[in-house]
């Protein structure tokens, strides 16, 4: 806008200086300042309108004369102005050659861990846990938790269990120390029979047994059976209530020999655990009964119902801000706030870790340059329909004020230089006609 008005100053100078010349030469014919003044300003002006002229009819028409021809040049081609300009943009200033030389000059996962950086501290995690739980909210548990038991399915029923439970249980004998978790199991059986409610446990199962003989057999078997149990009831000779006591002792005293890690019992279950392993590793028989029980187990038993219960309570928790109380409460409580927490430190750490690890990071940066230069290739055309958009969204106005304004002040400087550069001249041709050309006639 200064420069329009210097412009506009120097126009308005020129005219005034030329009616002061024109005045001048009329007072004074004979002077050669007022010629030379006249030729001066005359030229000025001249040079001053023109370009006046030049640069306005670019935009408009004259005073609103359409009948003028070649005036409002970029309103009356602005079909043309526009696609000239998309296909400079699209073709040389943003060409496919040039942006790929551009995107293989710079490092891009590097200005994607500096931007990341220069978030504020904790973006990423919050970024994370978002990413998470709006996943987990929109996720089909139900669709999901079918797609998980079937591939469970799938996958355990192709599993031979055998050679694998063998050489666990194996590692786990060799690994461990079997006599020691049979003195434990020992001790707990210790103090379960030395209670004196095994008494009655004790009494009822032989009661039964009692029961049992007699019941089986012929309704004459029966019948003697029963008669025998009688006589020797009454006869003392059968006395449930002792043989309880004389069973309680017993079991007493075999719990205490099985305390010895060397007794024979507990030296053949260790021995027959062992041959357990080897049978699992070795035996096709027993692989083909494992097999056959894991089929049947997968048969029968689905986990449908606790991968649908796992996954509801693993959304809830991680959705909703209630906490989630365990079996023992006093002891376990699990809060939403702790997940997240705990996702937080797994993405700032492995953040952390991938910002120093150069191998990863240059594997991603060729992924992400080959994906760029692929995005260029097949979508470099939309820079044009961009551009074309862009400016077809423009009225004839704002479309001339875009470009008017983006070179106004070189415009204005173009008026500036007419009306010096024709100033100039305008006093060169007199100094030539009257300085040069008229003295060298006069000569002849």
């Amino acid at each position: 806008m200064a420069m329009r008005k210097k412009a506009n100053r120097s126009l308005v100078i020129l005219a005034i200086l030329f009616v002061i010349a024109a005045c001048c030469l009329y007072v004074f014919p004979d002077s050669w300042w007022t010629r030379m003044l006249l030729y001066t300003t005359e030229a000025g002006l001249v040079g001053a309108l023109a370009d006046l002229f030049a640069v306005t009819v670019l935009f408009r028409h004259p005073f609103g004369w359409k009948w003028i021809p070649h005036t409002a040049i970029i309103p009356k081609n602005r079909d043309k102005l526009i696609e000239g300009v998309a296909n400079m943009v699209e073709q040389q200033l943003l060409s496919k050659d040039l942006l790929k030389e551009k995107v293989k000059h710079i490092s891009l996962v590097e200005i994607g861990i500096a931007w990341i950086d220069r978030r504020p501290s904790g973006m990423l995690s919050d970024q994370g846990w978002r990413v998470v739980s709006t996943l987990l909210a929109k996720l089909d548990m139900k669709g999901i938790s079918v797609i998980i038991d079937e591939k469970a399915r799938s996958g355990f029923g192709k599993i031979n269990l055998s050679p694998y439970a063998g050489k666990a249980l194996k590692w786990v004998m060799d690994k461990g120390n079997f006599q020691v978790w049979l003195s434990q199991i020992v001790e707990l059986a210790a103090e379960r029979a030395a209670d004196e409610r095994m008494k009655p446990i004790i009494r009822e199962l032989l009661g039964k047994e009692k029961e049992k003989f007699v019941n089986q057999g012929s309704i004459f078997s029966k019948w003697l059976k029963k008669m025998a149990v009688e006589i020797a009831e009454s006869t003392n000779a059968l006395n449930l209530d002792d043989a309880t006591n004389v069973l309680f002792e017993d079991l007493q005293l075999l719990i205490d020999d099985l305390r010895n890690p060397q007794h024979e019992l507990r030296v053949l279950l260790e021995s027959m655990v062992y041959q357990l392993a080897d049978n699992l590793q070795n035996r096709e028989d027993v692989a083909a009964a494992v097999s056959e029980w894991r089929d049947e187990m997968i048969d029968k038993i689905s986990l449908l119902p606790t991968i649908e219960a796992l996954l509801g309570n693993m959304k809830q928790l991680l959705i909703h801000e209630p906490s989630l109380q365990l079996a023992v409460q006093e002891k376990h409580t699990v809060n939403p706030s702790d997940i997240k927490a705990l996702i937080n430190d797994f993405i700032a750490s492995y953040w952390d870790w991938f910002k120093a690890n150069e191998e990863t990071k240059g594997w991603l940066e060729q992924y992400v340059q080959k994906f760029v230069n692929k995005m260029i290739e097949t979508e470099h055309a939309i820079i044009g329909v961009i551009v074309r958009k862009t400016l077809e969204g423009f009225t004839e106005q704002k479309l001339v004020y875009f470009i008017e304004s983006k070179v106004e002040t070189d415009l204005q400087r173009i008026r500036l230089n007419g009306a010096y550069i024709g100033s100039a001249l305008g006093a060169a041709f007199y100094l030539l006609l009257y300085g040069v050309y008229e003295p060298l006639l006069k000569l002849f």
